[in-house]
């Protein structure tokens, strides 16, 4: 039997907490869309050579949305 192609809606949310040095504010949160830009949370949160950050998860979801069979 032909297996048949499916296109499906996949999202994944994950959200918690680093730590950056920076001189104020505005730098800090630059620093942090950079690390976000540069590794993504899922790095951040959890590999090992970014512990300087001090990632904490505090919460996640995921799920599958709509599947539609494609040509």
């Amino acid at each position: 039997m032909k297996k048949k192609k499916y296109r499906l809606s996949v999202t994944e949310e994950i959200g918690g907490y680093i730590v950056v040095e920076a001189k104020n504010e505005k730098k800090a949160e630059e620093i942090a869309e950079e690390l976000l830009d540069e590794h993504g949370c899922q790095d951040l949160f959890y590999n090992h050579n970014l512990t300087k950050y001090h990632g904490d998860q505090t919460h996640g979801s995921r799920g599958v949305f709509s599947c539609e069979k494609i040509k």
